[in-house]
């Protein structure tokens, strides 16, 4: 069983470490999208066609936008297949104006509203990077291309998650598609990665050859 994972906006590929210990030794392909230094991770996005992939928030639709059809089977960890107009153009423009100011304590704010305080120090941040990935959020749009899938879909979602609201989640993937913790904020990788791992491997198995 091969996994590719990707994280989403304002974090690192560390997120994934609790979860990946939960997998039981399969392999990995993490790819980290460059906003905040210091993990370590594959810019490699060249992964087995039977990998299933796993993307937390903006990794969803990362990997819609650029793994195509290439996996057997798609986790959306509180991710998406297009931000705007769930969320108001407006509120990613406001980000995109605190990093310009203030990466330092805008990240901080962020990192806060999703559950994780202090994920990682300023002098980590790539502000470049970060303004590049906010504009992902606006102008992204993998709407189709997540209807054309034909691989089976997992999604997991929290009822407190501040930055994926739960009726934005359950528009775009079904309520009755969804597996609900009632709390964890925006990182459930992060707060619970033994849920997140069997839920990840339960399904992995289910669409295993």
């Amino acid at each position: 069983m091969h996994f590719v994972l990707v994280h989403g906006w304002g974090f690192n590929a560390s997120i994934w470490a609790p979860l990946i210990a939960q997998l039981g030794g399969a392999e990995t392909t993490v790819v980290d999208l460059g906003f905040v230094e210091g993990a370590e991770s594959s810019v490699d996005p060249d992964w087995p066609e039977d990998a299933i992939a796993i993307g937390h928030s903006l990794g969803v639709l990362w990997l819609l936008k650029n793994g195509g059809a290439r996996f057997r089977g798609l986790v959306s960890i509180q991710g998406f297949d297009r931000y705007c107009p769930h969320v108001p153009k407006s509120r990613v423009v406001a980000l995109k104006r605190g990093i310009d100011r203030d990466p330092a304590g805008t990240m901080e704010a962020f990192w806060g509203s999703c559950g994780a305080p202090g994920f990682a120090p300023a002098a980590a941040l790539n502000a470049d990077r970060l303004r590049e990935g906010l504009d992902w959020l606006i102008q992204w749009d993998a709407e189709d291309i997540r209807k054309s899938l034909r691989c089976p879909v997992l999604s997991l979602a929290t009822r407190d998650d501040l930055i994926v609201p739960p009726a934005m989640t359950e528009a775009i993937w079904g309520e009755e598609n969804v597996v609900w913790r009632a709390e964890g904020g925006h990182v459930l990788p992060i707060k619970f990665p033994e849920w997140c791992a069997k839920h990840v491997v339960e399904f992995a198995n289910s669409v295993s050859p």
